[in-house]
């Protein structure tokens, strides 16, 4: 059973680095031209869509996460109460512990990095009412993770799915 749960916490913790490191690339301009009105709308639409579809990625990852997020959750709770008996067993708990607040942690990263982009562009900032607070709420998430508070840390990242997904769908409605 143990073999399982590390195998599943190994699992989620690539899942969750992929999806940071994944994403790292910044575009640059070499000079300011001036461009003709039409071209300048679409240059800003592709903009919003890459950013819809960093939003998507982003609903899909949580989505895996929670998937295998839960049975390991349930999995650490009943480990910590047989760990009081060997300390072999609390020393592979903390080490997965530590795994998990990783994974919670670099969620959080990604969420604040997702508002800065929607604060920061003119384009993007009607729709940044929809995200805001997603990453206080993956903060939460990483907090309660940290206070072996398992299922309210599961709770607080649907709320930042849900958040994305709103947004999401404004971005596609206007």
């Amino acid at each position: 059973m143990k073999r399982i749960q590390t195998i599943l916490l190994a699992c989620l913790i690539a899942l969750a680095a992929s999806n940071v490191y994944g994403q790292t690339r910044r575009r640059t301009t070499s000079g300011r031209r001036s461009r003709p009105a039409s071209t300048r709308n679409q240059s800003q639409s592709v903009s919003a869509a890459t950013v819809a579809a960093r939003v998507a990625e982003q609903i899909k990852s949580i989505g895996r996460f929670l998937y295998l997020y839960g049975p390991i959750w349930k999995e650490l709770a009943a480990n910590e109460a047989l760990a009081q008996q060997s300390s072999a067993t609390i020393d592979a708990l903390q080490r997965n512990k530590a795994k998990l607040r990783e994974a919670f942690h670099n969620y959080r990263v990604q969420m604040d990095e997702l508002e800065t982009t929607f604060s920061s562009s003119s384009e993007l900032r009607p729709y940044y009412t929809k995200l805001l607070g997603v990453a206080a709420s993956a903060g939460q998430a990483e907090d309660a993770v940290a206070a072996s508070r398992y299922d309210q840390a599961g709770r607080s990242l649907l709320d930042v799915m849900n958040r994305l997904t709103d947004a999401l769908v404004d971005m596609q409605s206007r």
